[in-house]
């Protein structure tokens, strides 16, 4: 199984989101300095759901963790939107009206990033792609705050920044 492309290249960002260069997703992994961009999709069903995809075991971070029903790196030159257009269509299959709801910056051991969050509904159904996810599914909201206290959902720094952006948007109670 393909892995992911060491030498895809992403915006280089500062703190502020300003592009100052491109960068190398081989180097940005691996390198919290380098600073560049992603984008977190998160699907509600009808019940206030959250859809979760489990990544790959092949994904070079976070293999077999718990992230955004679609996220991705934003290719050097392409708008946040776009990847998240194009995340949608290549992750889960579909095409559906998208929500930005904030941007935040999320920081690992491993890479530094300014991810837009957005939001969509559907309730499917989603044709996952075979080589990037290991399928998904729907999780309450309750469900998902239960499994992050706990630790029973290995869920990635990405995925919790935007649960974050989601909670202070769309409140539990407000479905």
């Amino acid at each position: 199984m393909p892995g992911d492309n060491p030498d895809e290249l992403f915006d280089r960002v500062d703190a502020d989101d300003h592009v100052i260069g491109t960068v190398r997703r081989g180097d940005a992994h691996g390198n919290p300095a380098l600073i560049h961009r992603s984008v977190q999709v998160l699907v509600l069903d009808a019940h206030g759901r959250v859809l979760l995809q489990r990544r790959s075991d092949a994904k070079d971070l976070y293999p077999g963790y718990y992230c955004a029903s679609a996220s991705g790196h934003v290719m050097a030159g392409e708008t946040y939107e776009a990847t998240a257009r194009r995340e949608l269509a290549e992750e889960l299959g579909v095409v559906l009206r998208l929500r930005h709801i904030g941007k935040t910056t999320v920081r690992s051991a491993a890479e530094s990033e300014v991810t837009a969050v957005y939001v969509a509904r559907s309730d499917g159904p989603f044709h996952f792609h075979p080589t990037e996810t290991d399928g998904g599914a729907f999780y309450a909201r309750a469900v998902i705050a239960r499994a992050r206290a706990d630790g029973s959902l290995s869920m990635t720094s990405a995925l919790l920044a935007a649960l974050d952006v989601l909670d202070d948007v769309v409140p539990v109670e407000a479905r």
